[in-house]
């Protein structure tokens, strides 16, 4: 809900090239927080670094706040959570690491895919779950559980950003904002009254999350804050299509009284199957040298007493459910008062307490007597009479929780089928798993494209929230190539009635011209040497490919003199492959660039046109478009044979691009104006979304 302006996100000339013993090679996205970089560490691994806004790091507390809640995230264990690997300082700026997650957040996937349904959902629900088993463990409390903070990466389901949302409420108490650390739809009752902060807290958004993830909606609907604040406070969820017994687990997660909330190990236990015991009715002090915190349990063993007997350090009952003082609460639905309105502000500005509302626990009637209620049935058993369930052995709880985690780990695993429909690779990063290469794009800051150009130059790594700008500005940049190297990029600039050449840095500086010559909307191609670009220049009213010096040494040499028009020029030791239309209908041809005046050799015929051709990384295959509205990608081997389609895609389909590994094929698929990036292995599988949410890409150089 921190939403500083004082942290613009800005070119990456302006992003630092190092943070302590990282490389930083992209930013990742902006939260209230700070940046998120995608960096490289000493061997080679990429990590992620998120770097603390200057006017949080400012503060000593703050910092010492920091510093101390990623200690104890460093003992959190990795499975189903993104692993902290390192913390500190450089040159005044605070950063925490962590592991890098492949792949696009709960959130993502539900505004592109809409909500989750069968193993899917629970595997999410399971994953999740047991993140917070681990993060529990260490004395930590995440704070800001949302499906944002999910990611979903190959391995399952892991929680990211736990262990720093403290950190912000250090910086809200000394500023003295009376800022709400936490995000409206996913904060727990005590976050909005100034209650202790416990890990029933995190139970509770675990709820939000589960019914968020099986509907597509929040479970307290949408609203100003004040309102969502108010909802948490008094109104029933709605938990839509959730189907029993999960549905009884997530009614459990949502009580009004976090005393009544399962643990996440009961959650976990319940979710796999295993017979989990009532929830122990423990308070955890929000700072863990309160008295009250040398008395809690955040996982503790089976033997310890049972809930009746849990008490406060002055001997009394840690929480003895009430009556409810007004009946059910109100639905969701029903507007909040104005009284209600003015009296959530007041306790969010003041952190005090607020009456509120306690719902009878799920599966029983309103309670009429002070006991502690009973916890939840396990999942998939029926609703049965309350009665004192044996006291499992501790040697029984452990074989428990030790096939829970083994289930967990299996359930998780079918996450994969969501968005990694390639779960057999290796694990991202390795030889065969996914790529983590950037991509060159052109950014459209508005609609409009082909009729208008809004067009920036960026780059961007899959999985990352947004491109970052490289090249910005109020003129039309479009089709940029990556160097051999990827360490320069080439791309166009169009201005009617002409345009132009401009080579750059890979990370954005040094952009400069290099000439005027260039036929309209047309890309340029490197030599494989990287000293030299190709393009189409017009010769008369027939476009020629001429070949240039990057280094602006020398001039053009004009290598075609044909009749035929022609473009979209790519080069590889195999030779300069491009369309032409010679026969009439534009097909593919190769030549020698440095013997230009040899025949060329066709390698598409017919009268459906082909276009857009890109070589593989060997020089062994080509990428290509077959058809105009709609065009298909097809690839076929390096002498014309064996072309196939490698999409099934309706929609019109163009710019093929090979990764650098030779095994993935990046397009654009859709219309022009609202066009999106996709990923699909050179064999046909995998096929998937590329393009951000909220973010509109074209022009692909993988």
């Amino acid at each position: 809900m921190d939403g500083s302006q004082e942290w613009p996100a800005g070119p990456s000339a302006a992003d630092p090239e190092r943070v302590g013993p990282f490389v930083v090679e992209a930013r990742l996205g902006e939260g209230g927080m700070g940046a998120v970089y995608l960096a490289r560490a000493a061997d080679g691994t990429q990590v992620a670094v998120k770097v603390v806004r200057p006017d949080l790091a400012g503060h000593p507390a703050f910092r010492a706040r920091f510093h101390e809640e990623a200690r104890n995230a460093l003992r959190v264990a990795s499975f189903c959570t993104a692993r902290v690997l390192d913390h500190g300082e450089d040159g005044g700026r605070a950063y925490l690491a962590t592991e890098f997650i492949e792949g696009p957040s709960l959130q993502q996937q539900l505004d592109t895919s809409g909500p989750l349904t069968g193993g899917t959902l629970h595997g999410v629900a399971v994953g999740v779950a047991t993140a917070l088993v681990a993060i529990h463990s260490v004395g930590l409390v995440h704070r800001d559980l949302k499906p944002g903070n999910v990611l979903l990466s190959r391995s399952g389901p892991r929680v990211i950003d736990f262990g720093i949302a403290r950190a912000l409420d250090e910086a809200a108490a000394l500023t003295r904002t009376g800022q709400l650390i936490g995000t409206p739809g996913f904060l727990a009752p005590e976050q909005v009254s100034g209650g202790d902060i416990t890990p029933a807290t995190d139970i509770f958004a675990w709820g939000c999350l589960v019914a968020s993830a099986a509907n597509g909606r929040n479970p307290f609907g949408t609203g100003q804050v004040h309102v969502m604040a108010a909802r948490a406070l008094h109104a029933d969820p709605d938990l839509g299509a959730l189907t029993e017994p999960l549905a009884g687990l997530v009614r459990a997660a949502l009580d009004k009284d976090p005393a009544r909330r399962p643990s996440a190990r009961d959650l976990l236990l319940s979710l796999v199957g295993a017979d989990a015991a009532p929830p122990a009715a423990t308070v955890v002090a929000t700072d863990p040298g309160h008295p009250a915190a040398q008395h809690t349990r955040l996982a503790g063993p089976p033997d310890t007493a049972p809930p009746d007997a849990a008490t406060h350090p002055s001997g009394g009952p840690a929480h003895a459910p009430t009556e409810p003082a007004q009946g059910r609460p109100q639905p969701w639905p029903e507007p909040a008062t104005e009284p209600a309105r003015q009296n959530v502000q007041q306790n969010v500005q003041q952190g005090g307490p607020a009456q509120q509302q306690v719902p009878r626990p799920y599966g029983e009637p309103a309670p009429h007597g002070a006991g502690q209620p009973p916890g939840p049935r396990p999942y998939g058993e029926p609703t049965r009479p309350a009665e004192p369930p044996p006291r499992p052995r501790r040697r029984s709880r452990a074989l428990l929780a030790a096939g829970a985690a083994v289930t967990a780990a299996a359930v998780t695993a079918g996450v994969l089928y969501l968005v990694w429909p390639d779960s057999g690779d290796k694990s991202a990063g390795s030889a065969n798993g996914f790529p983590r290469d950037a991509l060159l794009v052109r950014i459209d800051t508005e609609r409009g494209w082909p009729d208008t150009c809004h067009g920036d130059i960026g780059r961007y790594t899959p999985g990352a929230a947004a491109p970052v700008p490289l090249v910005t500005g109020p003129s039309c940049d479009m089709l940029p190539q990556w160097s051999p190297d990827r360490k320069r990029f080439a791309f166009t600039r169009w201005a009617d009635p002409g345009a132009s050449v401009y080579v750059g840095n890979a990370n954005g500086t040094g952009v400069r011209w290099l000439a005027s010559d260039l036929s309209g909307r047309s890309r340029v191609a490197w030599s494989p040497d990287g000293a030299r670009l190709a393009y189409p220049v017009l010769v008369g009213r027939v476009r020629q490919f001429a070949v240039r010096p990057v280094d602006g040494a020398g001039t053009a040499t004009t290598i075609t003199t044909d009749p035929a028009d022609k473009d979209d020029p790519m080069w590889s030791r195999a030779g300069l492959v491009f369309w032409s239309k010679r026969e009439g209908t534009a097909q593919l041809y190769t030549l020698d660039p440095d013997r230009p005046t040899q025949p060329w050799k066709q390698l598409t015929t017919g009268d459906v046109p082909a276009g857009d051709p890109a070589w593989s990384p060997d020089g062994r295959r080509i990428a290509y478009t077959r058809g105009k509205d709609p065009g298909e990608i097809w690839v076929m081997n390096a002498d014309g044979t064996g072309g196939h389609r490698v999409t099934t895609g309706a929609e019109n389909e163009s710019d093929p691009s090979w990764s650098p590994d030779g095994r993935w094929i990046a397009y654009v698929r859709g219309p022009f104006t609202d066009s999106v990036v996709h990923a699909i292995r050179a064999d046909g599988t995998g096929d998937r979304v590329l393009t951000p949410q909220g973010s509109l890409i074209a022009h692909p150089s993988w």
